[in-house]
């Protein structure tokens, strides 16, 4: 093993904000542009096999908080929606056990991280939004979020 792990890490990026625009991540900045806290895609890059040209991608959701939007969720949907962020943290969890066993793999860990809130700039029904692929999308129903920050970030990766 390395004598230190990190080392092996070659890239880490955070689109933040604005930025996810400047990247043409419109779907990902929909979501989160009505948080307090910025929509952010983080992305680190694991580097143990530099001969290889094989990368393995890890893409996790990271709702911090689900309200629903504007399509808001009823009391009793709402109350553990903190929990629809468990994808990204599973990828989090995945680069700890590799930082600990160091395999001789090239591994990108993706995790998009908004928060879907209500605010007078949220994302709304009937809205057309422009992914990073060039598609649009048009809203049905905002508490369909997490394929929108997915979407996005699965193509920035690829």
């Amino acid at each position: 093993l390395a004598a230190n792990p990190c080392d092996k890490i070659t890239d880490v990026r955070c689109i933040k904000g604005d930025d996810l625009l400047a990247h043409k991540m419109g779907l990902f900045h929909a979501v989160g542009r009505g948080a307090q806290s910025a929509p952010r895609c983080m992305v680190v890059k694991y580097t143990g096999n530099p001969e290889s040209d094989e990368t393995l991608a890890l893409v996790g959701k990271g709702l911090t908080y689900d309200t629903g939007g504007l399509n808001l969720k009823a009391t009793g949907y709402m109350e553990s929606m903190y929990g629809d962020k468990n994808g990204s943290c599973a990828v989090i969890g995945a680069l700890h056990g590799v930082l600990e066993t160091q395999p001789k793999l090239n591994i990108v860990f993706a995790m998009g991280f908004a928060e879907n809130a209500i605010d007078s700039k949220s994302y709304k029904p009937g809205d057309i939004l422009t992914s990073m692929k060039g598609l649009t999308v048009e809203i049905g129903n905002t508490d369909a979020e997490g394929r929108l920050v997915l979407a996005d970030t699965f193509t920035y990766v690829q």
